[in-house]
């Protein structure tokens, strides 16, 4: 359920940049192709990657990619489930804790719900940002094929 999907695709290389490269891929219309969400966005009509260069690559090879695709349950959890837990989390201990504002229960439950949907909020900024450093690594080159 929450496992990768691999999909393999043909590709030119197109330019290498360093230890980047540009991967065009050939007939992308294979099943996994249309799930995939990798191409979404690219307005020409090529549909090139930019992925980790291999030693001894020249533009004009032809490569295979293999492209990582993640489960799509692992967002909807991030999105939908842990923010509502978080704040009954925090609407829970809020009950629990009386040194502050020991008049008002209800207080103290909005306070410290707003509290763990706001920690909830930085944590999930600081592993976006952390995923965001590494979207190149869900796309590499397997193999150089022969022309």
């Amino acid at each position: 359920m929450f496992q990768q999907r691999d999909s393999i695709e043909k590709g030119i290389i197109k330019y290498v940049y360093g230890n980047r490269a540009g991967v065009e891929i050939i007939n992308p219309d294979s099943t996994n192709c249309k799930s995939c969400g990798i191409c979404v966005g690219i307005e020409t009509g090529q549909n090139l990657l930019e992925v980790d260069a291999v030693p001894h690559i020249s533009v004009g090879q032809q490569v295979t990619v293999q492209i990582s695709e993640n489960s799509p349950y692992k967002s909807m959890i991030l999105i939908f489930i842990l923010p509502i837990l978080s704040l009954l989390t925090g609407s829970i201990l809020g009950q629990k804790i009386r040194f502050l504002y020991p008049g008002s229960e209800n207080l103290r439950m909005i306070c410290f719900s707003l509290i763990f949907f706001l920690l909830y909020i930085a944590s999930i900024s600081l592993y976006d940002k952390k995923m965001r450093s590494q979207k190149h690594l869900h796309r590499k080159i397997i193999s150089i094929d022969a022309p």
